[in-house]
């Protein structure tokens, strides 16, 4: 019990570690030098910051704990299929010459790598956020966003080229699917002890029909 108390932090933590290491990434791949550096820098944050803060602003979580812990899994359902596009197309970014020289591809590029999974990140992040304040315990927005920062940095300062894109991308992925099962682990005992506080509250029903006079 003790033990996934502590590791609470977790699913938050590798979640924004995920979403900061994939906009990295997609600076890596789709930026190019040259005349065009800014723009082109000025656009894929731009559209890493919105996806990121339209998931995180849209699709607020139910208000009913159950609802709620059904809509969190979901939400990472949702970001790992997002995280698994992403990885599908560094793979093939990599393995097929000239790919990413088309329009088409780079706008794809934009749309898997900047947008999705930064969007599902948001999203997700919300969720794990709204359950545990349900809980009773404080939210997890301090440990995603330091968790994306590290993601900036083992991404930016060496993972992509000891790795190579493919394989980081592909690691993200198996990262966010561990965070996945330790948040189902984590919430177990506080489903627990939700459904004993449930359970040991009164039926206001209850109360109107003792209160109610009898008939004789």
């Amino acid at each position: 019990m003790s033990l996934r108390n502590g590791l609470g932090w977790a699913p938050a933590f590798f979640a924004g570690f995920a979403a900061g290491a994939s906009g990295t990434v997609a600076v890596a791949l789709l930026l190019y030098s040259g005349e065009g550096l800014l723009r082109s820098l000025t656009l894929i944050v731009a559209i890493e910051l919105g996806a990121f803060g339209v998931g995180l602003g849209m699709s607020a979580p139910p208000k009913e704990w159950s609802d709620a812990v059904e809509s969190l899994r979901r939400r990472w359902l949702v970001a790992l299929m997002a995280f698994l596009a992403a990885a599908g197309f560094a793979l093939a970014w990599a393995f097929f010459a000239g790919f990413g020289a088309s329009p088409i591809s780079q706008a794809l590029g934009l749309a898997l790598l900047a947008g999705l999974p930064l969007y599902a990140g948001g999203r997700l992040l919300r969720g794990i956020s709204t359950v545990r304040m349900m809980a009773g315990l404080p939210g997890d927005g301090a440990l995603a966003s330091v968790g994306a920062a590290a993601g900036v940095l083992v991404t930016g300062l060496g993972a992509l080229s000891g790795v190579g894109v493919p394989s980081f991308a592909l690691f993200l992925l198996v990262i966010l699917s561990g965070a996945a099962l330790l948040q189902g682990w984590v919430l177990v005992p506080l489903e627990e002890s939700i459904a004993a506080l449930e359970v040991a509250e009164p039926d206001p029903a209850d109360g109107v029909q003792a209160a109610a006079p009898k008939t004789p």
